[in-house]
């Protein structure tokens, strides 16, 4: 079985965020789409197949594909796009710390030191750690500050 076949069946098998219709929602135009999609699987073709047929028929790259797969947080199927040996950095933006702690909620919070606090995030089915420094300014009792 060549590799498309089993990214197809990795997401066909997968769960609606995980899914072909997950998929759909950051790939398609329109819900017309999604319709013709169901329609195709409900006579036994992979609603995957031909949503990424009709995706790159838009000149879209595998590049293109591996970044909508890392938005989903679809570690399974990118597994498919990384060289044996190499490990796959998970790509975490502001907007993925600020969702993963709950914007830095006390019940995510896993220690605190002097200079910072950890806290824990998740992102997808990734779970990483996130060191949020401490903006306190502290001065000597004799310092002036000349603004």
């Amino acid at each position: 079985m060549d590799s498309s076949m089993y990214l197809y069946d990795i997401i066909d098998s997968g769960d609606d965020s995980l899914g072909w219709r997950g998929l759909a929602a950051r790939i398609v135009p329109s819900w017309m789409e999604v319709r013709r999609t169901e329609r195709l699987e409900a006579i036994g073709k992979s609603p995957t197949r031909e949503l990424i047929w009709s995706w790159a028929q838009q000149n879209k790259t595998v590049g293109d594909l591996v970044n909508v797969l890392e938005d989903m947080g679809h570690y399974r199927a990118l597994q498919l796009f990384i060289p044996q040996g190499r490990n796959h950095r998970l790509v975490i933006t502001y907007s993925d710390v600020i969702e993963g702690t709950r914007h830095f909620h006390q019940d995510m919070k896993i220690s605190e030191g002097s200079f910072s606090a950890v806290y824990r995030a998740v992102k997808g089915n990734e779970t990483f750690a996130v060191k949020l420094f401490k903006q306190v300014l502290t001065l000597p009792l004799h310092t002036v500050l000349h603004l």
